[in-house]
């Protein structure tokens, strides 16, 4: 509990049983003698203003640490980005060279070659045989079962495999 928090609740207490006391004698109805009271009798005004201002140091606190976390993502998604360029100038090397893998000081490289993917290029050309059925909303394409056929050589109408990609892989001594 802040020193805040706690005058407030200090003064609160106070005030409510001078509050009490002032029900209890018949003068509670007056409700500028109650404020009043209240004013010159507890230190609730001044609890309430300190209140305030740590509000006001908090929100301030609350819009930098938004303003770094917005500059953080920034920078971050720039690193990100920065990764991807290297790996990707790292992958060109090395099949420019014809290289599958470089030991290093660092670490190992290598360059893999990843399976063909499925390409749809139109489900209303594929056979049923790929499709199946469920109660809701509608028939659902059995990817796997369509990677097979076309892996066996296959020839499906509305699908074929792309020519595969090359992932980059990096283990850290």
């Amino acid at each position: 509990m802040s020193n805040a928090e706690h005058s407030i609740a200090r003064n609160t207490e106070y005030a409510k049983r001078l509050l009490a006391d002032l029900r209890a004698s018949g003068d509670a109805e007056d409700a500028e003698l109650v404020a009043d009271t209240i004013e010159g009798e507890t230190g609730l005004h001044e609890a309430i203003e300190a209140a305030l201002a740590e509000i006001d140091e908090c929100d301030v606190i609350v819009a930098g640490l938004k303003a770094k976390e917005a500059e953080f993502a920034s920078r971050r998604a720039a690193a990100e980005k920065r990764i991807e360029r290297i790996r990707a100038m790292i992958e060109q090397a090395m099949l420019a060279t014809e290289q599958t893998s470089f030991r290093l000081t660092t670490g190992t490289v290598t360059l893999t070659k990843r399976a063909a993917g499925l390409i749809i290029i139109n489900e209303a050309d594929i056979p049923g045989e790929f499709w199946v059925e469920q109660e809701r909303p509608a028939p659902k394409l059995d990817k796997k079962a369509l990677l097979r056929a076309l892996n066996e050589k296959r020839a499906v109408p509305g699908a074929g495999l792309d020519n595969g990609s090359f992932s980059l892989s990096v283990r850290r001594k």
